[in-house]
């Protein structure tokens, strides 16, 4: 199993399990829970912002390449 599969899968039962301690307390509705963990677990794998995964060395060889900081091969 992947880092990332992993992650979005605790993600999804760390925010459910804890939604779920929120609704007994409150009353909210329940259905809310796994909606609201799936958006956070994919939000997690996707990543969009590289706050979770850095993103891949080769990306920023080619800016440095490009930048003229290193000569190409």
């Amino acid at each position: 199993m992947s880092k990332r599969a992993l992650a979005a899968a605790l993600w999804f039962a760390s925010v459910w399990f804890g939604y779920e301690i929120v609704w007994s307390l409150t009353g909210i509705p329940r259905l809310a829970g796994p909606i609201i963990a799936f958006a956070i677990a994919a939000i997690v794998t996707v990543d969009p912002k590289a706050v979770f995964w850095p993103r891949s060395t080769n990306a920023s060889s080619t800016r440095a390449l490009d930048t003229g900081l290193v000569a190409p091969r």
